[in-house]
């Protein structure tokens, strides 16, 4: 008999199969039969086991779950139907495991089950771990959706968590039970003595997902500091294949307003839903990646993909609602005029693929990350940024940000131009040019130690070059003396540096996410100029905030 919505133990049941009941639906899905609902074919048995077994499902929910499932199986034992067939066949695998659960707890955790998960089917190590644990994964609104003790059981941090949890989120409910149900052994033992069955695991993941593409975990936790999805984009970028969504044009339809679109000829269409993050990815990977990445070596590639689905005449970017009164005087074929709400608004949509210049007046008609996006791919200063990457001729494992590498002509100079050795004249020019001189990230372009840092920082700082402060958000303890820079989207800077990356401190920066769109040698040989012409930075502002 169907238990009734809103009784204790139905919530607390919802409550602990969360991540497999589709709230946009009105049953239950193939699970609905340990809520008495056998309105659809029976699955699951094997994702409550895991559940039930699993050393991270917090006591409240094991006890509602085991409670359920053995009401379940004893009702089906006195019952015909083809779903209480399906629960009786797992009888015996149901009383296993009560007994196992009362004599020996939930099964042991067990690491190496997770590499072998990711080692066979690309996924990450995060990934893997939700997904043994029995997909903890909650709602899209839910941030804390582990606590402390889970992810010290799991051996995870809330941050690897939480990338793990934005692509498995993504997967399709009736697949989420089919690959928890596919880690379940036949016989409830084997996980306390071996663990999971991943062979079967890995093989449905294959099946229902495709074998992911590997991904480093520490690049992940740095990307999602400015993206919510950096796996998928890292994905594509670390092996663009045809039918992805770098090779596929598509054609753009409306629907009430919103843009739609398709690949008639298959595959995954390029779109507006791609465009933001796939231009903030390849900005921020430009940037970031040492010379020899094996992605970076992809990017130029990605560039010119990208460049290319813009070209696609059937492309529609971007919506905004105007009144007539704020509708656009610029006349284009780049801006697409659409429905006419009933509100007595206008729907207008960007057609890229008649955007040649990257300040085209088209691109102010929509405010939204789109038509930034597509300034920045036509901007020809960040197409030199990508095409730097391929002449760097910089060793493998070292970065453009190392200014004795990348410019040491320009070293010389402000050695000589201020009596210091190279080290110091090379972190001098760092501090000039470039947005995020963190302490670690001195280290790692240079290979410094901590010490070797602070030492040339002191230096600088005794010649009244830096200051040395403590400031929010910066991590780092050396700064240019002057105004601060504080704004939306980019981290906080010295406000001399703002004509380097494009616009003067009354402005905001004109890409968001990213500072630098041009290759790191032109920075330094703007910044080289300004100093040896005279324009140091002076302690002459305050901290300069967002504009209201």
């Amino acid at each position: 008999m169907d238990q009734p919505a809103g009784t204790p133990k139905t919530d607390a049941l919802e409550d602990a199969l969360k991540a497999f009941l589709d709230p946009d639906t009105a049953g239950r899905g193939s699970i609905g039969w340990i809520f008495g609902d056998s309105s659809e074919p029976p699955a699951g048995i094997g994702t409550v086991a895991m559940l039930i077994a699993s050393p991270a499902t917090p006591h409240a929910h094991r006890s509602v779950l085991i409670q359920s499932l053995v009401h379940a199986i004893k009702t089906a034992e006195t019952h015909p139907e083809p779903i209480h067939t399906y629960l009786a066949a797992h009888r015996g695998l149901v009383y296993r495991l009560v007994e196992l659960m009362t004599e020996r707890g939930p099964a042991p955790w067990r690491s190496r089950a997770v590499a072998e998960l990711a080692a066979r089917t690309g996924l990450t190590r995060a990934e893997s771990t939700l997904l043994l644990a029995g997909l903890p994964v909650r709602n899209w609104d839910e941030h804390s959706f582990l606590s402390d003790e889970q992810m010290a059981i799991l051996r995870i941090t809330a941050n690897e968590a939480k990338i793990g949890r934005m692509e498995l989120l993504t997967l399709a409910y009736p697949d989420r039970i089919r690959l928890v149900d596919a880690a379940m052994p036949d016989d409830p033992a084997t996980l306390w003595d071996q663990g999971p069955d991943v062979p079967q695991l890995s093989a449905r993941w294959i099946e229902t997902q495709g074998r992911r593409v590997p991904v480093r975990e520490d690049l992940l936790a740095e990307l999602a500091t400015v993206m919510g999805f950096p796996t998928g984009i890292l994905r594509t970028f670390a092996e663009p294949t045809p039918g992805d969504w770098l090779h596929t044009d598509g054609e753009c339809s409306t629907v009430a307003g919103l843009i739609s679109t398709t690949a008639p000829a298959g595959g995954e269409p390029f779109s507006d839903r791609h465009l933001p993050s796939a231009a903030t990815g390849l900005a921020w990977l430009a940037y970031h990646l040492p010379a020899g990445d094996p992605i970076r070596a992809n990017l130029g590639r990605v560039y010119e993909l990208i460049r290319l689905r813009l070209r696609n005449p059937k492309l529609l970017i971007g919506t905004v609602r105007l009144d007539p009164k704020e509708a656009p005087t610029h006349h284009s074929p780049a801006v697409v005029a659409g429905i006419r709400l009933p509100t007595g608004q206008t729907c207008y949509h960007l057609r890229p693929a008649h955007i040649t210049d990257p300040h085209d007046p088209a691109l102010d008609v929509i405010p939204d990350h789109s038509p930034i996006s597509i300034r920045l791919m036509l901007d020809p200063a960040f197409g030199r940024m990508i095409t730097a990457l391929e002449s760097s001729g910089l060793p493998a494992g070292t970065y453009a940000q190392n200014a004795v590498l990348t410019a040491p002509h320009l070293v010389t100079q402000v050695a000589d131009k201020f009596c210091l050795d190279a080290a110091a004249a090379s972190l001098y020019l760092q501090m000039l040019a470039l947005p995020d001189p963190t302490d670690a990230n001195l280290r790692r372009w240079n290979n410094w130690d901590t010490t070797e840092l602070a030492d040339l920082g002191s230096a600088l700082v005794r010649s009244g070059l830096l200051i040395e402060d403590t400031r929010t958000a910066a991590a780092r303890r050396f700064f240019l003396p002057g105004p601060w820079m504080v704004r939306k989207f980019v981290p906080p800077f010295e406000a001399w540096k703002s004509s380097l990356y494009g616009f003067s401190p009354d402005q905001e920066p004109p890409y968001r996410w990213t500072l630098v769109s041009r290759p790191v040698a032109e920075l330094f040989q703007a910044a080289a100029e300004r100093i040896l012409a005279g324009d140091t930075p002076n302690d002459f502002g305050v901290t300069m905030t967002n504009k209201p």
